[in-house]
This record gives C-alpha cells, sequence and structure tokens, in this order.
C-alpha cells in the first residue's frame, strides 16, 4: 500500500512533465521570418509607391541609381545591368501589370503600385 502511495506523485510527475515538453517541443508563438525593405526586393525586382502628380520615371530615379540608353530606355538599376547576351531587359509595370507607356509618359498616383523586374524575351 506504502509503494501505491508513493508511485502516484511519481506519475503524477511523470505525466506533468511530459505535458511541458510537449508543450515546448511545438512553439506556440509565432515565427519570425526576416522580411525584405518593400522599396528592394531583390537585385532583380525593384518595386516603390507612385506619388501622385509624379512620373515612374523620376520616381525610380529617388529610389535608385539607373543607367539609360541614349533613347531613354532603362538599361541597369543599382548596378544590375540588363544582359543583351542573356537576352534580359528591366520591364516596367503598372500595379502588376506591363505598362503600356514608358516611365517618363506615366504620371503616377499615390495608390500606384510601381515594379520594375529582369525579364527575358
Amino acid at each position: 500500500m506504502k509503494q501505491k502511495l508513493l508511485l502516484i506523485p511519481v506519475l503524477v510527475l511523470l505525466l506533468v512533465g511530459a505535458g511541458f515538453l510537449a508543450k515546448t517541443a511545438t512553439p506556440s508563438q509565432p515565427q519570425i521570418v526576416p522580411t525584405v525593405s518593400p522599396t528592394q526586393v531583390s537585385a532583380e525586382t525593384l518595386s516603390y509607391k507612385g506619388k501622385e502628380g509624379v512620373d515612374a520615371l523620376t520616381l525610380l530615379k529617388e529610389k535608385a541609381s539607373i543607367e539609360q540608353e541614349a533613347s531613354g530606355l532603362v538599361v541597369a538599376i543599382n548596378g544590375r545591368k540588363a544582359s543583351s547576351e542573356k537576352r534580359e531587359y528591366w520591364a516596367f509595370y503598372l500595379n502588376g501589370v506591363l505598362a503600356p507607356v514608358g516611365p517618363a509618359q506615366y504620371v503616377s498616383k499615390d495608390r500606384d503600385v510601381i515594379e520594375w523586374k529582369i525579364e527575358t524575351y
């Protein structure tokens, strides 16, 4: 009888310990995931918000260092040059859609999301 009484606290301790281990083995807190700046996504993508009345090219020049050809075509952003050997170019997107005009012609709005992506042809 005395042995059975001693066994009960040991079992309780084992159950409490098992519950504690199970609780700590599965994280209850949300995982922390590193994020990227909302402007610079990667070396091959850049995005930024529009600004009412300001053209997309002017905003690009404010956000990044760029190179342009004489024609005005953007050929490099932040040192990442589109490779003609790899048939690459910097594509200009407005609100997730390939822009129908050039960045100098597009006068942005505050709600716009402007993106530049390296793409191939």
